[in-house]
């Protein structure tokens, strides 16, 4: 049985400017360069548009393109900001994700990233488009929605088992702390304790034992560690009696 060739693309591919690179070195950066092209296309879908300059025609420069985000042709021109960069000598360094927007207000995030030859010069540029109005949208929705007030917030847990409640108070207390579990000291654990004591969580019996088997500690380190925390801030609050 004749085996199935893979499904084919009704996508036409675009066509190419009649220029020819001057060299056998360009001919294989452009040849790259559509590739590329063609792979960021497919990878990123209808939002995103590649274009393919070549400098040897300013005026008629795009060679390649695909997408249709700004809404431009083969043999189009140079855009404003690629004629300054050759102006001004800078196409020795690359641009990346730079916002830019077109007519309507819709937003794009671009990339120029200029195409050298075998001694530096630029003779051309592959420029990234991507529509990202979608998603700034859909940024601000989610913003709106997961934005809390960190100052006098309210932090309560409803569980009817005590190990998440104290699961729950440990893990604010470390984000508090800007610290995790991993790594700690062991002033850091006596001051952690200390927190979690000033919370109220050691009024609950069963918090100890829950508490030194999260932190890796016996019980009576745990102890020894209130004790030290005790004493440290009674030290503090001592010392500033006057």
């Amino acid at each position: 049985m004749q085996a199935k060739s893979p499904k084919q693309s009704n996508h036409r591919a675009p066509a190419l400017s009649q220029h020819r690179p001057r060299n056998r070195d360009a001919e294989i950066t452009f040849a790259i360069s559509r590739q590329l092209a063609t792979a960021l296309h497919q990878l990123f879908g209808p939002m995103c548009e590649v274009v393919v300059h070549d400098f040897a025609d300013l005026e008629r420069s795009i060679v390649y393109l695909q997408g249709n985000v700004t809404h431009r042709t083969i043999g189009g021109s140079a855009t404003d900001l690629i004629l300054e960069c050759i102006a001004q000598g800078k196409t020795d360094q690359d641009l990346y994700g730079y916002a830019t927007s077109l007519p309507g207000g819709r937003m794009m995030k671009s990339s120029t990233i200029f195409l050298r030859d075998s001694r530096g010069r630029a003779i051309g540029a592959l420029c990234v488009n991507l529509d990202v109005t979608d998603l700034v949208a859909a940024r601000n929705v989610i913003n709106a929605l997961v934005h809390t007030k960190d100052e006098g917030r309210t932090i309560e847990t409803f569980s009817d088992n005590i190990f998440d409640t104290v699961q729950a108070v440990l893990a604010e207390t470390l984000y508090e702390t800007g610290r995790s579990l991993h790594g700690m000291s062991r002033e850091d654990k006596v001051e952690l304790i200390h927190r979690l004591e000033a919370k109220g969580l050691f009024q609950i019996k069963k918090a100890v034992p829950i508490v030194a088997d999260l932190l890796s500690l016996s019980r009576a380190t745990v102890y020894n560690y209130l004790r030290q925390g005790r004493h440290s801030n009674h030290r503090k609050n001592g010392s500033s009696e006057v």
